[in-house]
């Protein structure tokens, strides 16, 4: 059977079970699976609205099917960024690389971020999402795996147009988080859904006996209306679930859990998820991938202090900056992204001047673990080296070839001759350094 059409399999995850979904998508697809089960109507318990199903085929024809396409390898890459889309319900255990069927698996964006992060072409990875979120089993792992790995890349997240409920559990999980004037996000709360046939079975007929052992065996059931002990185990699941969103969120993006929970699971619309908290920056969508772009950049520019001077060369003697380059790194992290390359090369060239200098300079002749280890000194001039340097006798090594040097212009004919000789010069030469 077509995985798509298996309407038992996804009703029995989508049916008692806590969802992560924004609520008026919550309404599209159960309009849309109650439709497909031949459900007489739909009732929404938080608004108390009644849906026939002509109402239900219209509200779940309003949801179009996915724009986003990728290329085989489950992401695109663009100017060295890897572009994840994640776009539709979000469900577990759904390894494939792309979205398909207006479903995105946890375990295929698990594994494409895996990917993208050992990629040596990839420098960080964007999550292109338009999601209203989707199953509570598999999220809390994915987003806790998605912060694990943006230690090793910077990992985004575009909402573009939306990243809801579990979404937004991905999104808090990220380094930094876009979002686009219209786009929503938030939603941080959970919902279940209960079927009941009763009265259709009763008009059509219709009597199920359920025969079972244990107390809990058959809650939830669809045969029978909710009982109120039981919808009060539901509902206290549900408080346990949204406490953990809530505790996830807080600890991806240091808001106060108090204040995830007093969103009261809101949506909101771009600017408004800023203020929330929620979101980091506003953009126009076309304009993510060049405001990730320039911020690696600039990014890597900054990583220069702790000893990377530059992506396209190495550093061979000292892994420490002098105040100079810092100052010409910080002036290029506040430069537009078309002068840090320039910047970053005058640093690198400065620096090289300076360890070079300090290496070449006469008194370096004879000290060369000295001059390493103050060219490596942060903040060394070539000046006070060169002071410093000449203050320190030289090494032995070089005290010994400069006496033998001496000794062959005088009289090279004098180490040729007799075992003594000869012995002088072997313990000369072995003297260590």
């Amino acid at each position: 059977m077509d995985q798509a059409r298996n309407l038992p399999h996804i009703a029995s995850m989508a049916l008692n079970e806590p969802l992560l979904l924004e609520p008026a998508y919550a309404r599209v697809f159960f309009c849309a699976l109650g439709n497909e089960l031949g459900v007489g109507r739909l009732i929404d318990g938080t608004t108390n609205t009644v849906l026939s199903p002509p109402q239900m085929t219209e509200l779940a024809a309003s949801y179009g099917p996915g724009r986003m396409t990728v290329s085989d390898n489950g992401y695109d890459i663009q100017d060295r960024i890897a572009i994840v889309p994640i776009s539709g319900t979000l469900v577990s255990k759904s390894a494939a690389l792309r979205p398909y069927s207006g479903m995105t698996g946890y375990n295929g964006i698990v594994s494409r971020v895996t990917a993208a992060i050992n990629d040596p072409d990839v420098d960080g990875i964007l999550l292109d999402m338009d999601t209203p979120g989707g199953m509570v089993a598999g999220g809390f792992d994915a987003a806790d795996i998605i912060a694990r790995l943006r230690s090793q890349k910077p990992i985004w997240s575009l909402a573009n147009d939306m990243n809801c409920s579990a979404g937004q559990l991905l999104a808090s999980a990220c380094s930094r988080r876009l979002v686009t004037q219209t786009a929503k996000a938030g939603s941080i709360g959970v919902l279940m859904a209960h079927s009941n046939y009763a009265g259709n079975l009763e008009q059509a007929g219709v009597d199920i006996t359920l025969i079972f052992a244990g107390a809990h065996k058959v809650d939830g059931n669809p045969w029978e209306a909710l009982p109120k002990e039981v919808r009060a185990t539901f509902q206290a699941k549900m408080n346990a679930i949204r406490q953990s969103f809530a505790e996830k969120v807080s600890g991806y993006t240091g808001i106060s859990v108090q204040a995830v929970l007093d969103t009261e699971a809101a949506v909101y619309t771009g600017q408004e998820s800023i203020d929330a908290g929620l979101s980091d920056e506003l953009v126009i969508n076309t304009d993510a991938l060049a405001v990730m772009r320039e911020a690696i950049s600039n990014s890597k520019v900054t990583r220069s202090i702790g000893g990377q001077m530059s992506v396209n060369q190495t550093q061979t003697v000292a892994d420490t900056p002098t105040g100079s380059e810092v100052a010409t790194a910080q002036t290029a992290a506040a430069q537009p992204a078309g002068s840090v390359t320039a910047a970053v090369n005058d640093a690198i060239q400065a620096e090289n001047a300076r360890i070079m200098g300090i290496l070449d300079c006469d008194e370096a002749k004879g000290r060369g673990v000295s001059a390493r280890a103050l060219a490596a000194t942060p903040g060394m001039t070539v000046e006070n080296a060169q002071r410093i340097l000449a203050s320190m006798p030289e090494s032995a090594q070089v005290r010994t070839e400069t006496g033998l040097d001496r000794l062959m212009a005088d009289s090279p004919e004098a180490l040729g001759q007799g075992a003594a000789a000869k012995a002088e010069e072997n313990d000369l030469m072995n003297t260590p350094v």
